[in-house]
């Protein structure tokens, strides 16, 4: 009984962690991303601001490197999580979020609400309750990256909190979406997989086919020498 229940903990542990591992504390990012490939969740959120000395977001730190590799990924999104005025058209509300270098104070900046500024706009602002979510495409905002000249593997930078006053950052987080691009595409990698595979079997059987002809035919051939065998077999036995 001990053992058994010994096998069922860690079962339970192994799952836990497996969870742990691809989802992120939000419902939203989870329910729309297909997987996280970095997550920033700062441990108070952050206010409105440029860069700070003391950011765990920039190039120094791990979650600036794992951003800054992760933005390169096929198809990938770039969603920041913040208080619903960042996501409002009103007077005074909207954002300004993206890099600025520390070694040649270059900005690049996707925006929202601010139309004569910013690098690249948003593809998608969402709200959900107190939250709003900037959804950027991250293949743009690396366009606007090399149009100015920086490289987030090369340069010195900080990620930027530019909500609007009054509103707060939670998480900035690089995710795929498994777009219906996707979907078509490995629909029909499977469509020719089925092809490939059923062209293989009929390939099979046509050698199959032959490969038996010649056996039939030695068959065959052999056959009066066996009868003859037999027959002298039984005239000695006479």
């Amino acid at each position: 009984m001990k053992k058994f229940v010994s096998i069922a903990l860690a079962i339970i542990m192994m799952l836990s962690v497996s969870v742990s591992v691809f989802a992120v504390d939000d419902d939203y990012i989870n329910s729309v991303a297909a997987e996280v490939l970095s997550e920033y969740e700062p441990l108070f959120p952050m206010d409105n601001g440029w860069w700070t000395e003391d950011s765990d977001l920039g190039s120094s730190t791990d979650a600036g490197v794992a951003f800054a590799e992760a933005i390169l990924t096929d198809g990938a999104k770039i969603v920041i999580k913040a208080d619903a005025a960042a996501g409002s058209t009103e007077d005074g509300c909207g954002y300004q979020y993206g890099i600025q270098t520390t070694d040649t104070w270059v900005m690049v900046l996707a925006h929202f609400n601010y139309p004569d500024e910013g690098a690249c706009i948003a593809e998608e602002v969402v709200v959900e309750g107190d939250y709003a979510y900037i959804i950027i495409d991250a293949a743009e905002f690396v366009d606007a990256l090399t149009a100015n000249d920086v490289d987030l593997t090369v340069n010195t930078w900080q990620w930027i909190f530019g909500a609007c006053s009054g509103a707060k950052t939670y998480g900035v987080y690089v995710i795929t979406t498994g777009s219906s691009s996707d979907d078509s595409s490995a629909e029909a990698e499977t469509e020719e997989a089925e092809a490939s595979s059923e062209s293989t079997e009929a390939s099979s059987s046509e050698e199959t086919s032959s490969a038996s002809s010649p056996d039939t035919g030695v068959a065959l051939a052999l056959l009066p020498m066996a009868l003859a065998g037999i027959a002298v077999v039984s005239s000695k036995r006479k």
